[in-house]
């Protein structure tokens, strides 16, 4: 590994750590102390094991790779929630190549045992608009949508547009931030 991406690496360590501290401390009152945010490590791995091959699972993403998803992507952004010792979402996502917008690549709830499920996309969406915020991003992305159902949820949070497929680059939901 070249040492300018070892830099790179160690310099985003500590803002990815204080998005998801300020995330943490900025959940609402009824989540404060209730639900932790972290990294995706070790543990939250072979926690998501447990969901492989639960059949209320809406996709089929294999996350032993998000344990180098960072180091491919040194600026990128990594995250879970638990609920004690339940795992309840994870997600990854890095800056466009200019750095000018955040990407939400991939997310995903727990299938199962997360009596908050209905709040893990605002969770999410609060620690990556404070991640961009914190890397000097403008506007955050949502990277290819599933459905209209998916669509139409997250557009409920205000201010998303929807971008089409254009020029081989893939359909994206975009905000400010």
């Amino acid at each position: 590994m070249q040492p300018s991406h070892i830099t790179t690496l160690g310099k985003y360590d500590k803002y990815r750590a204080q998005a998801r501290e300020l995330a943490a401390s900025n959940l609402p009152p009824n989540l404060q102390g209730i639900l932790d945010v972290a990294g995706i490590t070790h543990r939250e791995l072979t926690t998501f094991k447990t969901w492989q091959d639960q059949p209320e699972r809406k996709v089929d993403w294999d996350w032993t790779f998000a344990g180098r998803y960072c180091t491919i992507y040194p600026k990128a952004f990594d995250m879970s929630v638990w609920f004690g010792n339940s795992l309840c979402s994870l997600t990854l996502g890095r800056p466009t190549y200019k750095g000018t917008e955040m990407r939400l690549d991939f997310i995903e709830r727990s299938p199962k045992n997360c009596p908050y499920a209905g709040e893990m996309f605002s969770v999410s969406l609060l620690a990556y608009e404070l991640y961009g915020t914190l890397i000097g991003a403008n506007k955050l992305r949502i990277m290819e949508p599933m459905n209209d159902k998916l669509i139409k949820h997250y557009t409920s949070y205000g201010g998303f547009e929807l971008v089409g497929r254009k020029k081989g680059n893939p359909h994206y939901l975009v905000r400010e931030l």
